[in-house]
Parts: C-alpha cells; structure tokens; sequence
C-alpha cells in the first residue's frame, strides 16, 4: 500500500494541487464538523474545572488515537507512513493537534470560551498573507469578498475584548494567538506538499505524534492523571477525543488538501459562530451588539465560498 500511496507524489501535477469545489455530501460533512468542534468549546470550557490542561490535550489525542489505530487494524488499513508522509504526519500531529489543542485548553483558564473560539480559529489572519507569499496565491473575487468580511467580523468581536482586557485575560488572548498561528502554518504547509492523500491511513499516526509528547509533558507537568477518578472526566474524553478529533480531523483534513487554504480558513470561522452562540446558552455569555454584528460578518463570510458548489453563482447573475 506505500507505493500506491507515493506514486502519485511523483506524477503529481500542478492541476492536481488545483482547489477543488465542495459537492453537497462534501458540504454537509464539513457543517457537520464545525457544529461539533463549536460544541467542543463548552465542553472544553467544562472540562477545564476538573482535568489539568495538559491531561486535557493528552487525554483527548490519546484516546483518539487508540481507536483510530483499532478502527485502521480492522478495516485493514493500518500501515506505517511513507518517507514522503513523515513529515505531513508531523505537521498535522505537532501543529494542528498537539500545540494547538494545548494553548487553547491552557487558554480557557483565563477567558471565556465565545471570544476565545473566534481568536484561536482566526487562522485566515495568518493565513491569507501567507498564501500570497509563500504559495502565491491570488484571491477570487468571492474569496476577497468572504476574507473581507471575516476580518471586518473578527475586528468588531475581538477588539472591544482586548481594548478592555486586563492582564490575566491577556495572557489567554495571546495562547489563543499563537495556537491560530500554529494550525496556519499547518494549512500552509499542506498545501505546499500535494502529493500526500490525507485519508483515514494516516490518522492514528497523527494522533499518536500528537497525544505521545503530550502524555510526557503532562505526567512532568501536572503528575498522575488522578482525573480519571472523576466520572464526569469520562464523557468529556469520549466527546473531545473520539467524536471531536478523530471524526472531525479527518474532515478537516480533507477539506484542507481540496480547498484553498483562504477558503478554509475563512470556513473554519463557523466553528466560534456555533461556539460563541452555545457559550452565550450555556455559560451565560452575553450576546452583545458588537457580538451579534460580528457573527453576522462571519457568516456572510462562510456563505460566500459555497456558492459555486450550491450553485448560487448562475443564479446571483441572472438576477
């Protein structure tokens, strides 16, 4: 099976590394993995009172990776990962998994978790300078338009938060900052290797690269995991490990290597959408115009890159 999987990586062509546009099943998919990462951020914030930050991350990952590898040996497609795919595995475990998911839960000590979703999946900050000059990526008029007013949503949502931040919440804002940068630089890195299909073969590896340092780093950090002694521990591992990472990454991970990385980052912005309105729901987070107004941004900003695929285009130009 690894030579199946690096031929491609040879006779790959630039039109291969092409965006490709989101069928309705494919659409259906990824709204139905930004619902469930927006669901993950109340959890987390729920989980943070009782499981030590770097437990947290390392429970999650480890308890995916542990049924990604069952579910891989089962369906017979357990293998080690190519030369090539080393590197990817890596990225995706150490940045978009590892890192990421450990800022943002070290985060949510210090904020809320509404706010604190839009900042840590702001990634199109990062992401659409980057794409300009490391990939050269020149933005369509409708990816101009949505990144447009993804930034106008974040501006109107973050600002007023850190203009009156004191220094405990300052320090939360800025984890949160550099987890955004750590997934962009995952995005951009794997756009910049198209040979690698990012399929349910390389999941348990990555899990497993994510979920082993932060096993070691928790067991130095925070000690034993005596967490597990709480039974509401166990319903938030099974809800942030096997449902929010090992399903949603895989769609995420396709919709990354498909779609351009403005599109995505800006599609990513539904996660705070879906998290900012079950804070306000759960934890009382007050829905405040300034919130209200950015959300509306936000959205309008997700609605724009799918409308080739619902075929929306043909129709706005009729009109």
């Amino acid at each position: 099976m690894s030579t199946a999987i690096a031929a491609p990586a040879r006779s790959a062509s630039p039109a291969s590394s092409r965006p490709q546009p989101m069928s309705r099943l494919f659409l259906v998919c990824v709204v139905v993995a930004i619902c469930i990462w927006g669901g993950n951020w109340p959890v987390m914030k729920f989980g943070s009172q009782f499981i030590p930050p770097l437990w947290f991350a390392a429970s999650r990952f480890l308890s995916a990776a542990i049924l990604s590898f069952i579910i891989a040996a089962a369906l017979g497609k357990l293998r080690l990962p190519t030369r090539q795919e080393w590197p990817v595995v890596a990225g995706v475990g150490v940045l978009q998994m590892g890192l990421f998911t450990a800022l943002v839960t070290g985060a949510l000590h210090f904020v809320m978790p509404g706010r604190a979703s839009l900042i840590a999946y702001a990634t199109s900050i990062w992401v659409v300078p980057g794409a300009a000059l490391v990939l050269k990526h020149k933005l369509s008029t409708q990816q101009s338009l949505a990144t447009v007013c993804s930034y106008a949503g974040m501006a109107v949502i973050v600002l007023p938060a850190l203009l009156h931040a004191d220094m405990h919440s300052m320090i939360g804002y800025l984890m949160l900052g550099a987890a955004s940068l750590s997934w962009a630089m995952n995005i951009l890195q794997i756009k910049m290797t198209p040979g690698v299909k990012l399929d349910f073969d390389l999941l348990p590896w990555q899990t497993l690269v994510a979920a082993v340092p932060l096993c070691v780093l928790a067991l130095l950090v925070d000690g034993a995991p005596t967490f597990l002694a709480d039974p509401h521990s166990w319903g938030v591992i099974a809800y942030t490990g096997p449902l929010a990472t090992a399903l949603t990454f895989l769609i995420v991970l396709q919709m990354t290597q498909r779609l351009s990385p403005v599109t995505v980052s800006v599609c990513m912005l539904g996660v705070p959408v879906v998290g900012l309105t079950l804070s306000s729901l759960i934890f009382g987070e007050a829905l405040s115009a300034d919130l209200l107004l950015g959300m509306g941004l936000l959205c309008l900003g997700l609605v724009l890159p799918a409308l080739p695929s619902l075929g929306l285009r043909r129709a706005l130009s009729k009109t």
